[in-house]
């Protein structure tokens, strides 16, 4: 019997470091996904003097990324309930290495617009591709915590983005921004296809597909589903100030203070990296209601809520003078909007069949993405008229308009069940 209890110790040690590599990994796979598409507008002022790129050249930039980054999410997701998270992973972790490849080999405006576009195609299934991979190996009262575990890896890369480019640029030259990170990228992704060459061990947790539901089976579980529909409308809302923010967020700091590259480097890696703490400990809380009986659903959206209360500090992003006060506001919307993503997506993992998890993913990211892509197809050409005003006062009222429509469905469903019931 002490023999029998020691082997299944044994066991449960080895899938835990199993676990902790695995996590590892996607972590890894994040911090390129978050590193890769940084490059570009980090470097924006200086490629403005090297490339004569102008802020409309910059917008078809953003724009050549993001076209086939949403397109493709419509069908990303359905591929990865498909064929599982290995191999995909794999196969995207190339491609994105090659697109960050030829951006940095470039010298025209056309290179850099096939390099982006390039990315943007093998960017669109990594997310639905991890998500799937949390919901295989962890319970629920694990999967947010999980989930911003591997995001700590990936805020690495927004953390490490500015001072290592503005590093490698002055030292060196900006095409080593992307060459370095592309090889690197390549070895990240064959070591993920290596370990994770075996299906869970452990009977509450499932293997990723299931070949025998079809596409259009899949698409079926996810349009028909109003809750589903609820979370895209929201994603619809929120997601155009968070690509803003994080393709513009650079260019504001040197155009609106004056800050110079080197400067950025020393300053803009604290708002991730203290916004990825903040969103641990959200996710902690959140995964804790759930051990404590509240409905999964509904811990993720109380603390939706809660964050967004911070919301109105982003009103006063254009008229502050102090770097120091605009780096503080800066940390508050990586925050609050970092959370809203991350709530939002475990609460869609958990609202639809597993079969269709990456599916579900993909769909409401491809739909977010066309809002934000309209918006910030426009956001150069009206910064270049009126300023970074008008943007930052627009999308600061958008995640709390997101919060209504959550609120507006969700309780008005839970009176409804509870009427149901009685």
């Amino acid at each position: 019997m002490a023999k029998g209890n020691k082997s299944l110790t044994r066991r449960g040690n080895k899938f835990g470091l199993f676990i902790s590599l695995l996590l590892l990994l996607l972590g890894c796979i994040l911090f390129f996904f978050s590193f890769d598409r940084q490059i570009v507008s980090i470097l924006k002022t200086t490629l403005m003097h090297e490339m004569g790129v102008s802020n409309k050249d910059y917008s078809l930039l953003i724009t050549a990324f993001m076209a086939p980054y949403i397109g493709m999410y419509f069908f990303s997701g359905v591929l990865v309930d498909k064929f599982g998270s290995r191999l995909v992973l794999t196969f995207l972790m190339i491609v994105m290495a090659i697109a960050t490849l030829i951006t940095g080999l470039s010298h025209s405006l056309t290179g850099m617009l096939i390099g982006r576009f390039m990315l943007g195609l093998a960017e669109s299934g990594v997310v639905p591709a991890l998500t799937l991979a949390i919901f295989t190996w962890f319970k629920a009262e694990q999967r947010a915590f999980a989930f911003q575990l591997t995001n700590i890896v990936q805020s690495l890369g927004l953390i490490v983005a500015p001072p290592f480019i503005a590093w490698i640029t002055l030292s060196h030259s900006w095409r080593w921004a992307f060459f370095i990170p592309a090889g690197v990228g390549i070895l990240v992704g064959l070591l993920w296809f290596i370990a994770c060459r075996r299906q869970p061990a452990v009977t509450e947790l499932q293997p990723e597909s299931k070949d025998d539901v079809s596409m259009l089976q899949r698409y079926k579980f996810v349009l028909a589903s109003a809750p589903v529909w609820t979370l895209i409308v929201a994603r619809l809302l929120t997601d155009p100030f968070w690509f803003f923010y994080q393709y513009w967020q650079i260019g504001f700091m040197q155009e609106k203070l004056g800050l110079s590259l080197a400067r950025v480097g020393e300053l803009m890696w604290f708002p991730p990296l203290a916004a990825v703490f903040g969103v641990l400990l959200v996710c902690r809380i959140s995964d804790r209601l759930v051990a404590r009986g509240v409905e999964p659903t509904r811990a993720r959206l109380n603390l939706i809520w809660a964050v967004t209360c911070l919301a109105p500090l982003i009103f006063f992003l254009p008229s502050v003078q102090n770097v120091w006060l605009a780096v503080g506001i800066m940390t508050v919307i990586n925050f609050m909007c970092t959370a809203w993503l991350s709530m939002v997506t475990i609460m869609m993992g958990g609202l639809v069949p597993r079969a269709a998890i990456a599916t579900a993913i993909g769909i409401m990211s491809a739909l977010g993405g066309i809002s934000a892509i309209i918006f910030n197809g426009f956001v150069g050409a009206i910064i270049d008229l009126y300023g970074y005003a008008v943007p930052i006062y627009v999308g600061a009222v958008l995640h709390p308009a997101g919060a209504i429509v959550l609120a507006g469905y969700f309780l008005r469903y839970k009176k409804i069940n509870q009427e149901i019931a009685i």
